[in-house]
């Protein structure tokens, strides 16, 4: 007799990215301002230097470089999540940062455009939490290009119930 497998069953886990060290998020967060400032300088050369521009030259270079990140805030009792939509990011791009009232998204995708060239593409976002949470109770899992941190509340047990 065969046993029939359950799709659910078959499915591939989510997989995890890492969890980071708030010095580490705020390393990655000078390298992104760095890099936009590089090339908000490159925008401005090549106008020839006119001054005038720099709000303009800083959103462009910010366009180039750093992804938007759309992110959902849930709270279901004693767990908030946050859903982050990442889609191009894999698994090994990806950190979470959590701290306990902010939840930091970071990653860095590279992809070869050419022989020899590579084009950097950063993403970054923090979200404010509206209350505490444990930094030492994360689940966090990358999806079909999206990043799934569910937290649970400080002082929260699962015995709670949900809303």
């Amino acid at each position: 007799m065969k046993r029939r497998i359950s799709a659910s069953r078959r499915a591939t886990p989510p997989e995890r990215p890492r969890i980071v060290s708030s010095e580490l998020v705020r390393s990655r967060s000078d390298e992104i301002a760095d890099a936009v400032a590089r090339r908000a300088y490159d925008l401005y050369e090549r106008r020839g230097r006119v001054d005038g521009h720099h709000d303009e030259d800083w959103r462009q270079a910010e366009s180039e470089l750093v992804f938007p990140v759309a992110v959902t805030v849930s709270d279901a009792g004693p767990r908030l999540t946050i859903e982050a939509a990442v889609p191009g990011f894999d698994v090994v791009d990806v950190e979470v940062c959590v701290e306990p009232r902010r939840v930091t998204i970071a990653g860095l995708r590279k992809s070869g455009v050419a022989p020899g060239a590579t084009v950097s593409m950063w993403m970054y976002r923090a979200v404010e939490l509206p209350e505490d949470v444990s930094v030492c109770d994360v689940i966090a899992a990358v999806e079909e290009g999206v990043v799934a941190v569910t937290l649970r509340k400080a002082g929260a047990s699962d015995a709670e119930p949900s809303d």
